[in-house]
């Protein structure tokens, strides 16, 4: 993000937007623990195989069960997470909301080998409760964003939720090397204390809004503030102010809610699947597939700031209206992907390397979301942007309940290539159908339930200066 300012001082919103980055990072790297680890924490013996699985029947069904199990409990608690996530930004504030449950996340993380040693279902758990405390960082930092993120710069700070997509990037080869070095349970152990360091940085950096940092310029902050004028409400909500009514029947709204969920079917996919599939199908070792497995992240981290970058050019230069922007945008975060998709399911298993370029292409347009999805209900109603978001990804995790067990059941046998085929297909299909649907009934013109209907509506009064010829930009 680039920037000028009349200062020496680095733009508060700036940090804070690298702060957003940064929870999104941490937060992936607990989740994403456990689609890592879980090809050295549970063996799948071949049928004639004596080993036994963590004191369970060794037949390997039930230990494809178990691995299914595992994998899919971050997401049984990660559905409810969201939603409360977002009502816990408007009651909290995001900067509490996120502190609290990364403080979970993290203390619950580091005592996962001790619970898996005793038993899976206690991992098991663990895993529910860290996807439950995790739900809460997205809709916390849409929350946040609606706050800081001036219309003109909103593409880019929307980029800074890819931090999670870094954090792939450096979970993947990371862990692999850990477990080769060090053993598993170290894999729990390094990301979770590094999370708690991380936690003091943010709660010392990062405020709810403009208004309420103690050190933030007036200069900047009435420029934020002025730019989101009419538009972005400075009050706190309740939830009884919330037009449940208005947001469950808007067609734009159901339409966005559908296209997240494509996208996020994607990223489960890959999370869940990408490991087992290059360690098993294609042969490879736990830290080169954990290398390979992260360039696809990196790719759609690349992207995804390519296509922030235009889209805040677009915007500036109302090249287009912002709804047809919005549709086009989702071709290539969900159509583009599925094409290579299915390229994959019809390249010779020993053409790996032709085999990882669609792979990481796929997930590289993909990155165009920043401009689709995870800015959208920014556009149709940016008091509500928090809220929208834990809905939006309440249903959209319910991807993550249905991928793993269903892997387990289309994969009978972890090399078969034929049978990871109709997984790439299905991938695909979801990601087309979410699209088509967004392009029938997306919008994105701020909603009239946006509006905040109060008995006495209070107003902001700032005593702006004369002088306002400074603008500070990203």
């Amino acid at each position: 993000m680039g920037f000028s300012i009349n200062s020496k001082k680095v733009p508060k919103r700036l940090i804070v937007a690298i702060m957003m980055f940064t929870a999104c990072w941490t937060t992936f790297m607990c989740r994403l623990q456990m689609p890592v680890l879980v090809v050295k924490m549970i063996h799948i013996p071949d049928f004639n195989d004596s080993k036994s699985i963590n004191d369970s029947d060794d037949h390997p069904e039930n230990a494809k069960f178990i691995r299914g199990q595992v994998l899919a409990a971050y997401a049984y608690g990660h559905v409810p997470g969201n939603l409360i996530g977002g009502l816990l930004a408007m009651h909290l504030g995001p900067r509490s909301a996120i502190f609290w449950s990364g403080i979970i996340v993290a203390l619950v993380s580091m005592i996962s080998p001790f619970l898996f040693n005793m038993h899976w279902l206690l991992l098991m758990i663990s895993r529910i409760i860290i996807g439950l405390a995790g739900g809460v960082n997205y809709p916390a930092c849409h929350a946040l964003l609606s706050q800081w993120a001036p219309p003109n710069e909103k593409s880019r700070f929307v980029w800074s939720l890819l931090g999670g997509t870094f954090g792939v990037i450096v979970t993947y080869p990371l862990l692999g090397a850990i477990v080769e070095n060090f053993g598993w349970q170290w894999g729990w152990y390094i990301p979770s204390s590094g999370m708690l360091v991380w936690l003091m940085f943010w709660w010392f950096l990062t405020y709810d809004s403009p208004l309420e940092h103690p050190s933030i310029s007036e200069e900047e902050k009435h420029y934020i503030i002025d730019s989101q004028a009419e538009v972005v409400s400075k009050e706190k909500m309740i939830l009884k102010e919330i037009p449940l009514r208005a947001i469950c029947t808007s067609i734009p709204f159901i339409s966005l809610v559908i296209c997240h969920f494509g996208n996020s079917f994607l990223v489960f996919l890959y999370q869940y699947a990408m490991m087992i599939y290059l360690t098993k199908a294609l042969n490879m070792s736990i830290s080169k597939g954990g290398l390979i497995a992260s360039l696809p992240w990196i790719g759609r981290l690349v992207f995804g700031f390519f296509f922030s970058w235009i889209g805040d050019n677009i915007r500036q230069k109302q090249i287009v209206s912002l709804t047809v922007f919005r549709k086009c945008a989702s071709i290539f975060a969900l159509f583009i992907p599925s094409l290579f998709l299915i390229g994959v399911c019809y390249v010779r298993q020993n053409d790996v390397t032709i085999i990882n370029v669609m792979l990481v292409l796929a997930l590289s347009f993909n990155g165009a979301v920043c401009i689709v999805n995870l800015a959208n209900n920014q556009d149709l109603s940016p008091n509500y942007a928090g809220f929208l978001y834990g809905i939006m990804n309440t249903v959209a995790s319910a991807s993550g309940i249905i991928l793993p067990p269903l892997i387990e059941k289309i994969v009978g046998h972890d090399e078969d290539q034929e049978e990871w085929r109709m997984v790439f297909w299905v991938g695909a299909a979801v990601c087309t159908i979410s699209m088509i649907l967004f392009v029938l009934g997306g919008s994105g013109q701020v909603q009239s339930w946006n509006e905040i209907n109060k008995p006495t509506e209070k107003k902001i009064s700032l005593e702006l200066t004369q002088d306002k010829n400074v603008a500070t930009k990203f």
